[in-house]
């Protein structure tokens, strides 16, 4: 299942801003396993605006889970993404349009180091919902995946493993 949330600057940004702003976004993407999502990145695109987009992540690969544990950190969100651009804002002057693959367009801006609540309340959602799959994948798991039983389950748009491990009811 692919699902990603994308940001944009709303206003092109020179390039030593730019190698500033990726600086930071490295810097504070420290220290977190980045197990419920992908990191905060940005590009240059050719007319100079920062784009970047950050996958959360509902079925973290155990193995994936078990270096984590050991490696005893904080798990990086989709919040946190969010947080990161806030603060990439509030210190750089960027501010960003927030938008997410089921969205028409942006979603809500960040500005000023604040994000719209138009912004937060999906956010937030997504990083629950990534929450509350992790719990329950980590309570169902009996070593069964029922999906790896039947191989038509598997067949999906994007060949990645199902998000749940028992398959849907049947009418």
């Amino acid at each position: 299942m692919g699902f990603a949330v994308s940001y944009r600057s709303t206003e092109p940004v020179e390039p030593s801003k730019y190698a500033r702003i990726q600086a930071a976004i490295k810097n504070a993407s420290r220290g977190r396993t980045w197990l419920s999502s992908e990191g905060a990145w940005v590009s240059r695109q050719e007319d100079g605006h920062l784009w970047g987009a950050s996958k959360p992540n509902f079925q973290p690969h155990p193995d994936d889970v078990a270096a984590a544990k050991m490696e005893n950190l904080p798990d990086g969100t989709i919040s946190d993404v969010v947080q990161i651009l806030c603060d990439i804002s509030r210190v750089e002057g960027v501010d960003w349009e927030v938008s997410h693959d089921d969205s028409d367009g942006p979603i809500g801006l960040i500005r000023n180091g604040v994000a719209d609540p138009d912004v937060l309340a999906p956010i937030e959602a997504i990083a629950d919902v990534c929450q509350i799959l992790g719990e329950l994948e980590g309570g169902l798991d009996d070593g069964l995946d029922i999906a790896d039983a039947n191989p038509l389950r598997r067949e999906d748009d994007d060949n990645e493993p199902p998000i749940l491990k028992f398959p849907p009811r049947q009418p």
